[in-house]
This record gives C-alpha cells, sequence and structure tokens, in this order.
C-alpha cells in the first residue's frame, strides 16, 4: 500500500488568494479539489491517500506532513495574478528530488490533458522559492499542483466543472509515476 498525502495548500486562517469577482478564496477552491483527488486515489486498492490540513502553521507543515510517513505527497493549490487573462498549468517540485521531477512532469502532463490550458510547465524550486520551504523539507517525493489560475473566472469555471476529471488524471499520472 501506497500512502498519499494530499496537503490542502492554506488554510481557515491563511485562506491564499481572492477572486473579487467571485467572492472566492484559495483555500476553498483547494479543499474541494484535494478531496475529488482523495476520492480518485480511493478507486486504487493499492493507494491509501489522506488529506493533510496546515493546523500549526506554516514553518511546522513539512514536519507534520513526514510524521504521516508518506510515499508522495501532493500539495494542492491554484494560481494567481493581477492579470486577469493570464492562464496554464504547472507544477513545482524541488530542484534536487529527481523523483520529485518525475512525478511532476507525468502529473503535469495529465493535467494538460484535461484542461487543455497553457502548459507553463514543471518548475524547479529552491527553499527561497514560493512553495519551495514544504518542498525542500518533507522526506518522500512531492509537488505542488497549480492546474490553473483563480485570477480568471473563465479559468475557475471550466477548472471547478472539470475537478472530477482533473482528479482522475492527477491518479493516472501518480500510477505512471509508481509502475
Amino acid at each position: 500500500m501506497k500512502r498519499i498525502a494530499i496537503v490542502v495548500g492554506h488554510s481557515v486562517w491563511s485562506k491564499g488568494a481572492y477572486n473579487e469577482n467571485l467572492n472566492l478564496h484559495e483555500f476553498y477552491l483547494n479543499d474541494v479539489l484535494a478531496k475529488e483527488i482523495k476520492n480518485a486515489l480511493s478507486l486504487n486498492d493499492d493507494f491509501t491517500p489522506y488529506l493533510v490540513y496546515r493546523k500549526n502553521g506554516y514553518a511546522k507543515l513539512p514536519n507534520d506532513i513526514n510524521h504521516t510517513s508518506p510515499d508522495i505527497i501532493i500539495s494542492v493549490h491554484h494560481n494567481s495574478s493581477a492579470n486577469k487573462n493570464v492562464q496554464g498549468t504547472e507544477t513545482l517540485y524541488y530542484h534536487k528530488s529527481t523523483n520529485g521531477k518525475d512525478l511532476a512532469t507525468l502529473v503535469q502532463n495529465k493535467m494538460l490533458e484535461v484542461l487543455e490550458f497553457r502548459d507553463r510547465g514543471i518548475k524547479a524550486v529552491d527553499s527561497e522559492d514560493r512553495g519551495g520551504y514544504v518542498l525542500r523539507y518533507t522526506n518522500a517525493p512531492m509537488i505542488l499542483i497549480e492546474p490553473y489560475f483563480m485570477s480568471d473566472d473563465d479559468g475557475v469555471a471550466k477548472g471547478t466543472k472539470l475537478n472530477t476529471e482533473l482528479a482522475m488524471a492527477i491518479r493516472e499520472g501518480i500510477e505512471e509515476y509508481l509502475k
């Protein structure tokens, strides 16, 4: 059994980006998609997926994740920009993690097949970059997904409509990685 941690980006106290037009915080989108991913992963008898929420602050999040002994970690986020027309899908991984890079490549490609947004690529980050701290200090291969921009109203409409398909695609990427 492979233990897969699905980290819900941000928290009820620190909600992340905000879309004023839709009155929508990033944490809500992250939570909904993370639950869909958990459901999709549960369909594979070889997986034990579980959600991880930030309860003890950002600095303690890597330790909280590591204590759950995951084999793979997926952190769910949604991008944002002051330019409301920016679209695209990207996946972050820690720059020294070849396993993270492999996982990021597979999941990114699967997400693109479903969403058909611009490919913003996989991005190698270090501990000083956005998302890099958690990617650096977790023990298992970890990626941080940014399926679409929540600042783009049309992207949110399309992305949320495809949440179930997106979650299944992420599962397929994980399955390919574990082959």
